[in-house]
């Protein structure tokens, strides 16, 4: 199943799901997994799983394409937890703790997506692997902005999108779709390229976003 297809039928299923009000868009769902084929990303941890749409639809494409990824993530709130369980296809391949201090030192990680708070989201540095990747949904500038503190030999860029919110999701249908912040942690010539590609994406988008 391509990655679209596979975004477009798991994102309109979660939207239906309670507590479905603030998963990740289609938008940035579909970011995430073009950045793990591209960059051969092994090793995810997602900072909040919530009700699990992002570990979900990872954890489908890897099986499509018999990828092999090892997924962690961290979730605290009980209601999630439960949802986790009925919600997530391959549950059984998801290592869950409460928040970053449960995961053993000596795991380093390719992508981190950040989907939650996390008290110690400062000492994300000893979770990361020397090239990692963040991928932040939605704004949350205030994350943003310590992570870039954190690693300041790193890229940012905010990807965005020119498509609006689906019918059957939460969002208002005459706003554009939710996108996400982009962070190379300490970025090979590749990963500058990459960068570069969307830091120009991103400025043509917004200039087209005036005339939609």
């Amino acid at each position: 199943m391509p990655p679209e297809q596979l975004v477009k039928k798991n994102y309109e299923r979660f939207c239906k799901l309670e507590g479905s009000e603030y998963i990740a868009s289609g938008f940035a769902l579909l970011q995430i997994l073009k950045i793990i084929k591209i960059f051969e990303v092994k090793l995810v941890l997602e900072i909040g799983l919530g009700i699990g749409s992002i570990s979900d639809t990872v954890l489908k494409m890897a099986k499509n394409s018999n990828r092999e990824i090892r997924y962690v993530g961290t979730e605290a709130n009980e209601f999630c937890n439960n949802a986790l369980k009925n919600n997530v296809e391959d549950y059984a391949k998801l290592e869950q703790a409460e928040d970053l201090a449960e995961i053993s030192p000596e795991s380093k990680f390719d992508l981190v997506i950040i989907d939650g708070q996390d008290n110690s989201l400062q000492e994300i540095a000893s979770k990361c692997k020397l090239r990692a990747i963040i991928f932040i949904e939605g704004d949350r500038k205030p994350q943003t902005k310590l992570i870039m503190s954190v690693f300041p030999k790193a890229r940012h860029v905010q990807v965005i999108s020119l498509k609006r919110n689906e019918i059957y999701s939460h969002g208002d249908p005459t706003y554009f779709v939710g996108g996400g912040q982009l962070i190379f942690t300490n970025p090979n010539f590749r990963m500058r390229i990459y960068w570069f590609k969307e830091k120009t994406a991103t400025y043509i988008k917004r200039n087209l976003r005036k005339f939609l």
